[in-house]
């Protein structure tokens, strides 16, 4: 059987546009020039993320979690509007190609299951962490922390909880050192955020709580910065959490991933606004217990508030987390 043995480097760079165009040619049996361009586009996409994230050279040694770990970082660039669903949907069609013509099943992805497919597609699936699984993740955080008094443990069960309780994206909560907290009460997200636009919103008193055990832990820790010891890098530490899903999941033949504490955030933001679950829950129009006469007004702004608050400004990037109303 074919195997893919082409290096990331050299002249054969799968980084460049020529390598990566060789390798497109290749599969692209049908020699269909937006095709090829297409799967070029998303093999330097992956070969970069390959590079920078776990320095592989070669291909042929991309493993399964590599590719999970990928489906996560396009996952975060969705939710940071730097991509869309349709463009995520095209790169891991293109990629899956690549892999089935080198009979590499095993690194094949479901756009559906991530939460990459294009639009309507999602719209209507819950993708939040169940109070359940992320109790199970957060006891698991707990006692590695506690076997191996390994602060990273700890200081990433601290981080789940800033993005479950706050909406925090996973760096926004990972730069997170509790300075973000006036005086006023309001909480000024500004390291992290997509496009460098800082929002602000008032903390509540879990929220509250939340930070004081952050900034007692840091100083404890003596994690100067954030949430990072300091003797990691961003990158570094992204990767130390990815393994650390990766361990949980395994063990517990779970699916547990950040990018879903958001959701559970979303959805709970608009069941106190609301007084209702969000549609993507399963809640009928009927069930809703009070039909107010401007309900439609009512529901915008919640959304748009809950839209503001995640840090995406938009209205129709709600249905992503909470389906249409």
């Amino acid at each position: 059987m074919p195997s893919l043995k082409r290096n990331f480097i050299g002249e054969k760079d799968l980084s460049r546009k020529i390598g990566s165009f060789k390798l497109a040619a290749e599969v692209v049996k049908s020699g269909n020039e937006e095709t090829m361009q297409k799967m070029a586009q998303a093999v330097r996409m992956l070969a970069d993320f390959a590079k920078d994230e776990y320095n592989l050279k070669n291909i042929a040694k991309l493993e399964r979690s590599h590719m999970e770990d990928f489906a996560n970082y396009l996952l975060e660039k969705v939710d940071g509007n730097e991509i869309s669903t349709g463009h995520t949907a095209n790169i891991i069609s293109s990629l899956n190609s690549m892999f089935n013509y080198f009979y590499k099943d095993d690194l094949k992805l479901s756009a559906r299951e991530y939460g990459l497919s294009r639009g309507k597609q999602f719209s209507g699936v819950d993708k939040s962490v169940s109070d359940d699984l992320h109790n199970k993740f957060v006891d698991f955080l707990m006692d590695k922390f506690t076997d191996s008094g390994d602060s990273r443990y700890e200081a990433l069960r601290l981080q789940v909880e800033l993005q479950r309780n706050a909406g925090l994206r996973f760096k926004e909560s990972a730069l997170f050192s509790g300075r973000e907290l006036g005086r006023n009460g309001e909480l000024s997200i500004s390291k992290g955020t997509k496009g460098g636009q800082p929002r602000t919103f008032n903390a509540t008193d879990k929220q509250k709580e939340l930070i004081s055990s952050i900034k007692v832990f840091r100083k404890e820790s003596n994690f100067t910065k954030s949430l990072i010891p300091n003797n990691m890098s961003f990158k570094e530490w992204r990767h130390f959490a990815y393994y650390a899903t990766k361990e949980f999941n395994n063990k517990n033949n779970t699916q547990y991933n950040f990018h879903g504490e958001r959701h559970h955030y979303a959805q709970n933001r608009y069941k106190e606004l609301m007084g209702h679950e969000p549609p993507v829950k399963g809640m009928d129009s009927k069930e809703i217990p009070v039909k107010e006469e401007n309900s439609s007004e009512i529901e915008y702004q919640a959304r748009m508030q809950i839209s503001e608050e995640l840090g995406h400004h938009r209205l129709d990037i709600t249905s992503h987390y909470l389906g249409k109303g």
